[in-house]
Formats: structure tokens, sequence, C-alpha cells
């Protein structure tokens, strides 16, 4: 089984989907955390990754419920 997720084409979704609705709304923070996450994922270990797994799917929830 092969993981192809492709982490670059994920941040420039999220940045092009941030520039859509204005960093400054709640869809463009929720954008903004999950690049951080992302970004602070690539070198998480351990209960740090744990950790940051479970604030990307409760920022990846939250910025679907609002771009519904």
């Amino acid at each position: 089984m092969t993981n192809d997720f492709d982490l670059d084409k994920a941040r420039s979704d999220l940045m092009t989907l941030r520039n859509k609705h204005g960093a400054d709304t709640a869809i463009g923070h929720r954008c903004s955390n999950l690049i951080e996450q992302l970004q602070n994922l690539e070198g998480a270990t351990g209960d740090h990754r744990a950790g940051l797994q479970k604030l990307m799917a409760r920022s990846i929830k939250e910025l679907a419920e609002l771009t519904r």
C-alpha cells in the first residue's frame, strides 16, 4: 500500500482556499492553522505527532463545516 498524499499539493490547496476567503476569516484561520500543523508534522514523532494529528483532525472537521 502506498501513501499517495501530496504534502505540497495539500499546502497549495489550503493557501488557495485561504486566499479565496481571506486570511482574516474563520476559513482563512483554519487554513493557516493546517498549513502550520502540516509543517510541524513533518518532523514530529511520538506523542507530539499524535497530538498534532488530533489537532489537524479537528481543524479539518471545522474547515469542512465552514465550507459547506
